[in-house]
């Protein structure tokens, strides 16, 4: 028997939220000249986004930089625990 994953749609304005970037920056990645777009569905002229979809987790891992050793910054932690 086969797990059914199910993921939470998203538009470009609620996925800026979660990432707190700007709309307009969700909107520039998701083009196709974008180097590495964000992984998305088209759904006619609207882009919509699986939130939690391992194509998502592994295009934010993708982003991830540096260390957080002497920083403020959150520790490093596996996209898993946010998009859960």
């Amino acid at each position: 028997m086969a797990m059914e994953l199910v993921f939470e749609i998203l538009d470009s304005a609620e996925l800026a939220r979660r990432l707190n970037v700007p709309t307009s920056w969700v909107r520039e990645q998701v083009r196709s000249r974008s180097s590495d777009p964000i992984p998305h569905l088209r759904l006619g002229r609207y882009r919509r986004f699986q939130w939690g979809h391992p194509d998502l987790v592994a295009w934010l891992e993708r982003r991830r930089t540096g260390s957080s050793i002497g920083s403020n910054r959150r520790p490093k932690e596996s996209f898993d625990k946010l998009v859960s």
